[in-house]
């Protein structure tokens, strides 16, 4: 009986990240992006090709509605949180300029 006390906690907690939704963003909001996952783009880079040129403050100040995490990095910047496919990257230039979307 103890063990399946302590076992049905530890399957919900193993559950909760299926669970994860994205917080709706109304529509109409300004500078909001829903980004899209399909087939073979596992975080919805695909979708977010027209950031490319723009300023990174563009990015900052646009409010994504996704169910990947979104981050941006400067040129030349290592995270130590490492890789992850499932993360939308604007990489920038010295200019502040997104110069690639990708996943990692």
């Amino acid at each position: 009986m103890t063990l399946i006390r302590f076992a049905f906690p530890l399957l919900a907690l193993a559950a909760l990240p299926a669970c994860v939704v994205p917080i709706p963003v109304p529509p109409g909001t300004p500078f909001a992006f829903e980004v899209v996952l399909d087939e073979g783009d596992s975080c919805g880079a695909r979708s977010l090709q027209d950031y490319v040129g723009q300023d990174a403050d563009v990015v900052r100040g646009t409010t994504f509605q996704s169910p990947v995490p979104v981050r941006v990095v400067g040129p030349g910047a290592t995270s130590a949180d490492g890789v992850n496919p499932q993360r939308v990257t604007f990489v920038t230039d010295a200019a502040d300029k997104v110069v690639t979307v990708g996943c990692g």
